[in-house]
Protein backbone atom coordinates (compact mmCIF):
# COMPACT_ATOMS: atom_id res chain seq x y z
CA UNK A 1 0.00 0.00 0.00
CA UNK A 2 1.04 3.51 -0.17
CA UNK A 3 -0.40 6.92 1.32
CA UNK A 4 -3.29 7.36 -1.11
CA UNK A 5 -4.93 4.16 0.62
CA UNK A 6 -5.32 5.81 3.79
CA UNK A 7 -8.97 7.19 4.02
CA UNK A 8 -10.23 9.39 7.13
CA UNK A 9 -11.48 6.77 10.09
CA UNK A 10 -14.98 8.31 9.80
CA UNK A 11 -15.47 7.14 6.29
CA UNK A 12 -15.19 3.69 7.61
CA UNK A 13 -17.10 4.53 10.75
CA UNK A 14 -20.11 5.34 8.79
CA UNK A 15 -19.56 2.28 6.04
CA UNK A 16 -20.92 -0.37 8.68
CA UNK A 17 -23.87 1.56 9.76
CA UNK A 18 -25.37 0.69 13.73
CA UNK A 19 -25.07 -2.61 14.46
CA UNK A 20 -27.68 -2.88 17.54
CA UNK A 21 -28.74 -5.51 20.15
CA UNK A 22 -32.06 -4.94 21.76
CA UNK A 23 -33.23 -6.83 24.66
CA UNK A 24 -35.91 -6.62 27.33
CA UNK A 25 -38.66 -8.33 29.18
CA UNK A 26 -41.34 -10.07 27.33
CA UNK A 27 -44.26 -7.40 26.38
CA UNK A 28 -41.75 -3.79 26.68
CA UNK A 29 -42.19 -3.29 22.87
CA UNK A 30 -39.24 -4.89 21.08
CA UNK A 31 -40.91 -6.35 18.05
CA UNK A 32 -42.95 -3.19 16.96
CA UNK A 33 -40.30 -1.00 17.14
CA UNK A 34 -38.99 -2.89 14.01
CA UNK A 35 -41.17 -0.42 12.33
CA UNK A 36 -39.35 2.59 13.54
CA UNK A 37 -36.29 1.40 11.71
CA UNK A 38 -35.10 2.88 8.13
CA UNK A 39 -35.98 0.95 5.47
CA UNK A 40 -36.14 -2.46 7.41
CA UNK A 41 -36.61 -6.63 6.31
CA UNK A 42 -37.34 -8.66 9.25
CA UNK A 43 -36.95 -11.97 9.79
CA UNK A 44 -39.15 -13.85 12.44
CA UNK A 45 -37.66 -16.64 14.30
CA UNK A 46 -40.87 -17.47 16.27
CA UNK A 47 -44.55 -17.03 16.37
CA UNK A 48 -46.60 -14.35 18.03
CA UNK A 49 -46.28 -11.15 15.88
CA UNK A 50 -49.36 -9.89 17.03
CA UNK A 51 -47.50 -6.96 17.96
CA UNK A 52 -46.93 -6.44 14.13
CA UNK A 53 -50.56 -6.24 13.22
CA UNK A 54 -50.94 -3.80 10.53
CA UNK A 55 -47.24 -3.72 9.62
CA UNK A 56 -46.21 -3.65 6.17
CA UNK A 57 -42.40 -4.50 6.83
CA UNK A 58 -41.60 -7.63 4.84
CA UNK A 59 -41.42 -10.25 6.58
CA UNK A 60 -39.64 -13.80 5.69
CA UNK A 61 -40.77 -16.42 8.80
CA UNK A 62 -37.95 -19.32 9.64
CA UNK A 63 -38.91 -22.28 12.25
CA UNK A 64 -36.14 -24.09 10.73
CA UNK A 65 -32.49 -24.43 10.57
CA UNK A 66 -32.81 -24.58 6.79
CA UNK A 67 -35.02 -22.35 6.45
CA UNK A 68 -32.83 -19.55 8.99
CA UNK A 69 -29.99 -20.25 6.13
CA UNK A 70 -32.30 -19.66 3.24
CA UNK A 71 -32.60 -16.11 4.54
CA UNK A 72 -29.18 -15.61 4.93
CA UNK A 73 -28.15 -16.91 2.15
CA UNK A 74 -30.20 -14.05 -0.16
CA UNK A 75 -29.40 -11.68 2.53
CA UNK A 76 -26.16 -12.00 1.60
CA UNK A 77 -26.12 -12.85 -2.19
CA UNK A 78 -28.74 -10.90 -3.45
CA UNK A 79 -28.74 -7.18 -5.34
CA UNK A 80 -32.46 -7.39 -4.06
CA UNK A 81 -31.48 -6.52 -0.56
CA UNK A 82 -30.14 -2.87 -1.46
CA UNK A 83 -33.85 -2.12 -1.07
CA UNK A 84 -33.97 -2.31 2.53
CA UNK A 85 -31.54 -0.37 5.43
CA UNK A 86 -32.19 -2.65 8.51
CA UNK A 87 -31.97 -5.83 8.92
CA UNK A 88 -33.99 -7.06 11.94
CA UNK A 89 -34.30 -10.29 13.76
CA UNK A 90 -37.18 -11.40 15.91
CA UNK A 91 -35.39 -12.87 17.91
CA UNK A 92 -31.53 -14.05 17.80
CA UNK A 93 -32.15 -15.85 20.82
CA UNK A 94 -34.54 -18.42 19.44
CA UNK A 95 -32.77 -18.30 15.82
CA UNK A 96 -29.74 -20.19 18.52
CA UNK A 97 -32.45 -22.40 20.19
CA UNK A 98 -33.43 -23.84 16.51
CA UNK A 99 -29.82 -24.22 16.03
CA UNK A 100 -29.41 -25.93 19.12
CA UNK A 101 -32.60 -28.35 18.24
CA UNK A 102 -31.30 -29.47 15.05
CA UNK A 103 -27.73 -30.39 16.56
CA UNK A 104 -29.32 -32.34 19.20
CA UNK A 105 -30.51 -34.14 16.44
CA UNK A 106 -27.31 -35.75 15.46
CA UNK A 107 -25.34 -35.48 18.47
CA UNK A 108 -25.74 -37.31 21.70
CA UNK A 109 -23.17 -35.42 23.41
CA UNK A 110 -24.43 -32.14 25.22
CA UNK A 111 -21.61 -30.09 24.47
CA UNK A 112 -20.95 -31.32 21.09
CA UNK A 113 -24.48 -29.99 20.21
CA UNK A 114 -23.87 -26.72 21.78
CA UNK A 115 -20.39 -25.79 20.07
CA UNK A 116 -22.27 -26.88 16.67
CA UNK A 117 -25.03 -24.27 17.64
CA UNK A 118 -23.31 -21.77 18.51
CA UNK A 119 -20.88 -21.67 15.25
CA UNK A 120 -23.98 -21.54 13.43
CA UNK A 121 -25.04 -18.95 14.87
CA UNK A 122 -22.12 -16.71 15.05
CA UNK A 123 -21.49 -17.86 11.68
CA UNK A 124 -24.09 -15.25 10.62
CA UNK A 125 -24.45 -12.95 12.97
CA UNK A 126 -20.35 -12.00 12.08
CA UNK A 127 -21.37 -11.88 8.71
CA UNK A 128 -24.11 -9.62 9.80
CA UNK A 129 -21.85 -7.24 12.24
CA UNK A 130 -19.42 -6.92 8.71
CA UNK A 131 -22.33 -6.06 6.68
CA UNK A 132 -21.83 -2.56 4.82
CA UNK A 133 -24.34 0.60 4.16
CA UNK A 134 -26.67 -2.28 6.54
CA UNK A 135 -27.99 -1.03 10.39
CA UNK A 136 -29.04 -3.93 12.46
CA UNK A 137 -32.26 -4.38 15.10
CA UNK A 138 -31.35 -8.00 16.46
CA UNK A 139 -33.69 -8.64 19.36
CA UNK A 140 -32.76 -10.90 22.10
CA UNK A 141 -34.44 -11.93 25.01
CA UNK A 142 -33.66 -11.39 28.64
CA UNK A 143 -32.13 -12.98 31.57
CA UNK A 144 -30.79 -11.87 35.23
CA UNK A 145 -27.24 -13.17 35.83
CA UNK A 146 -26.47 -13.40 39.47
CA UNK A 147 -22.93 -12.78 40.19
CA UNK A 148 -22.67 -12.34 44.00
CA UNK A 149 -24.79 -9.99 45.55
CA UNK A 150 -25.50 -8.19 42.00
CA UNK A 151 -27.58 -9.26 39.44
CA UNK A 152 -27.74 -8.07 36.38
CA UNK A 153 -30.48 -7.85 33.67
CA UNK A 154 -28.66 -8.38 29.81
CA UNK A 155 -29.21 -10.47 26.48
CA UNK A 156 -30.25 -14.12 26.16
CA UNK A 157 -28.69 -16.92 24.33
CA UNK A 158 -28.31 -21.07 24.73
CA UNK A 159 -25.48 -21.78 25.99
CA UNK A 160 -22.28 -19.91 27.49
CA UNK A 161 -20.11 -18.63 24.23
CA UNK A 162 -22.76 -16.58 22.92
CA UNK A 163 -23.69 -15.11 25.92
CA UNK A 164 -20.12 -14.18 25.95
CA UNK A 165 -19.44 -12.99 22.18
CA UNK A 166 -22.68 -12.08 20.74
CA UNK A 167 -23.01 -8.57 23.55
CA UNK A 168 -19.08 -7.79 22.88
CA UNK A 169 -19.58 -8.01 18.77
CA UNK A 170 -22.24 -5.12 18.45
CA UNK A 171 -21.45 -0.85 18.95
CA UNK A 172 -25.19 -0.64 20.69
CA UNK A 173 -26.29 -2.60 23.63
CA UNK A 174 -30.39 -1.39 24.17
CA UNK A 175 -32.04 -2.63 27.02
CA UNK A 176 -36.40 -1.62 26.16
CA UNK A 177 -38.14 -1.54 28.99
CA UNK A 178 -39.64 1.22 31.11
CA UNK A 179 -37.39 3.24 33.02
CA UNK A 180 -37.65 5.96 35.81
CA UNK A 181 -36.24 8.54 33.52
CA UNK A 182 -35.22 11.57 35.28
CA UNK A 183 -37.07 14.96 34.67
CA UNK A 184 -39.65 12.44 32.63
CA UNK A 185 -40.93 9.45 35.07
CA UNK A 186 -42.05 6.29 34.37
CA UNK A 187 -41.86 5.61 30.45
CA UNK A 188 -41.14 3.38 27.95
CA UNK A 189 -37.37 4.07 26.60
CA UNK A 190 -34.20 2.42 25.70
CA UNK A 191 -31.12 2.10 28.62
CA UNK A 192 -28.12 2.91 26.04
CA UNK A 193 -25.42 3.24 29.29
CA UNK A 194 -25.03 0.33 31.41
CA UNK A 195 -26.41 0.50 35.12
CA UNK A 196 -25.34 -2.26 38.05
CA UNK A 197 -28.62 -3.98 37.02
CA UNK A 198 -28.90 -3.66 33.17
CA UNK A 199 -26.09 -4.34 30.63
CA UNK A 200 -26.41 -1.96 28.55
CA UNK A 201 -23.29 -0.46 25.63
CA UNK A 202 -23.14 2.83 23.25
CA UNK A 203 -19.38 2.73 21.55
CA UNK A 204 -20.56 6.18 19.54
CA UNK A 205 -20.92 7.89 22.42
CA UNK A 206 -23.85 10.54 20.71
CA UNK A 207 -26.71 8.55 22.85
CA UNK A 208 -28.06 9.46 26.20
CA UNK A 209 -28.66 6.94 29.18
CA UNK A 210 -32.13 6.76 27.86
CA UNK A 211 -33.75 7.49 24.78
CA UNK A 212 -37.13 7.68 23.15
CA UNK A 213 -38.34 4.33 21.49
CA UNK A 214 -37.08 5.19 17.85
CA UNK A 215 -34.85 3.17 16.35
CA UNK A 216 -34.48 5.80 13.03
CA UNK A 217 -33.70 8.63 15.91
CA UNK A 218 -30.94 6.40 17.51
CA UNK A 219 -29.48 5.94 14.00
CA UNK A 220 -29.77 9.28 13.42
CA UNK A 221 -27.86 10.47 16.78
CA UNK A 222 -25.06 7.26 16.25
CA UNK A 223 -24.44 8.57 12.06
CA UNK A 224 -23.81 12.16 13.28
Amino acid sequence: MDIKSLRPATDFAKLYGVKTLVYGPPGSGKTPLINTAPKPVLLACEPGLLSMRGSTVPTFQAFTAKSIDEFFDWLFGSTETKNFDTVCIDSTSQMAEIYLQEAKKNNRHGLKAYGEMAEATLKHLERLYFLPYKHTYLIAKETINNDGNISTKRPYFPGQQLNTEVPHKYDCVLRMAIHNVPGVGQVKAFRCIASLEEMARNRTGTLNEFEQPDFTAIVNKCMV
